[in-house]
């Protein structure tokens, strides 16, 4: 028998553990407190998304004619 043949059935007879065993927790014991966030950051933190995402936009728009190649 070929040698992949054997360790395919041997493999097939033995259980394999997937999954080690949880160990202790890597995170600090201690409960983070949540920082209280401003409507000012939140107004900032949005303006600043709706502009990464539609000033590209609005350049592609207003020079649509041009990406054409008429």
């Amino acid at each position: 028998m070929s040698r992949l043949l054997l360790l395919c059935s041997s493999l097939l007879r033995h259980p394999v553990v997937l999954v080690a065993k949880p160990r202790g927790r890597l995170a600090h014991s201690e409960c983070s407190r949540l920082a209280v966030v401003t409507s000012l950051e939140t107004l900032f933190g949005l303006s600043v998304i709706f502009t990464a995402f539609f000033i590209p936009a609005a350049y592609v728009l207003s020079h649509l004619s041009e990406f054409k190649g008429e």
